[in-house]
């Protein structure tokens, strides 16, 4: 009899990491493809126990051929294109990894009877909805990125509907933690690093976000597999807004900087959505409580990134 195993696509970038390393830890057998154009075989090769690992690109269906010879029976999704700056520069490229990757990776989840966990993302949401965002808010995206994702969405409900196979889709807000390389959290200490006199900050300062530790979006993810129904939609945030001046202070403050000058460019950053945070009331009926506090989580994902 063969051993079931549990196939993580983006196994190697920050999130799934995190991810790979928790089914690890439980005991699953993991299988990650990855092409590591962001992930990092480093990440893996931290890690006590090794997962399997298939080096390619989920946009290429052949991709997915070394894989049937193993029994997976559930698939975590989080390989993508995710950088929305990116998807304005190279619409076309976003489309191929973000909606035909996922597209391959729905057909393949319908040849195994295998179910789905699909991270999503808050691009998708109208930027003038309603604060706190609830699921049920307009989806219209501002980006390439965030349309990309929508279609993805859409194929989940669609192969859902159609062939009866099993997918959640967990809309992520900002999740920040150790091996993240990029995003505000990230390039605020690196410039820092650079240069701590003053911070450049993209923007007016008033944008609005909403943080969620790794290990918590980690057991959201956890959680949804388990217990999210089939074709609904989960917020996967914290609730908690955080402007982003206020995050820079948080930042220098923890990093011991005194009177850092923060410079604002002003500008209107292409497809952004300014301000978001999350109403996360649908996970949470599912018991889902997030564990770490922004204070401590900073804390860690700091300490993380100057060591």
């Amino acid at each position: 009899m063969r051993v079931s195993s549990i196939l993580v696509t983006g196994g190697a970038g920050f999130i799934g990491a995190h991810l790979t390393s928790s089914l690890l830890e439980k005991g699953e057998r993991v299988v990650v493809l990855d092409n590591m154009s962001s992930g990092k075989l480093a990440n893996l090769q931290a890690l006590k126990i090794a997962p399997e690992i298939i080096v390619d690109d989920i946009s290429r269906k052949e991709s997915l051929e070394p894989l049937k010879a193993y029994d997976v029976k559930k698939i975590f999704h989080l390989a993508a294109q995710a950088s929305v700056p990116l998807s304005v520069k190279d619409p076309v490229r976003d489309f191929e990894v973000n909606v035909q990757g996922t597209i391959n990776i729905l057909e393949f989840a319908r040849a195994k009877g295998a179910s789905v966990v699909f991270p999503s993302t808050v691009s998708v949401y109208a930027p003038d909805c309603p604060k706190p965002i609830s699921e049920n808010a307009v989806v219209h995206a501002s980006s390439p990125y965030g349309a990309a994702k929508a279609a993805g969405e859409n194929y989940c409900f669609a192969y859902a509907n159609c062939f009866g196979v099993r997918v959640v889709v967990a809309r992520l807000f900002n999740v920040y933690g150790p091996l993240m390389a990029k995003y505000v959290i990230h390039d605020f200490v690196r410039k820092l690093k650079a240069d701590p006199r003053s911070l450049r900050i993209l923007g007016d300062g008033e944008q609005i976000r909403d943080y969620l530790y790794v290990s918590d979006a980690v057991r959201a993810l956890l959680l949804l597999s388990e217990f999210g129904r089939s074709g609904q939609v989960y917020n996967v945030g914290s609730g908690n807004p955080v402007r982003i001046t206020d995050l820079a202070r948080l930042i220098t403050d923890e990093l011991g900087l005194k009177d850092v000058e923060l410079e604002y460019t002003n500008e209107k950053i292409t497809g952004d959505i300014h301000q978001w945070y999350a109403d996360s009331a649908r996970l949470a009926a599912l018991g889902f409580k997030p564990e770490v506090s922004f204070a401590v989580g900073l804390h860690k994902t700091i300490t993380s990134l100057t060591e």
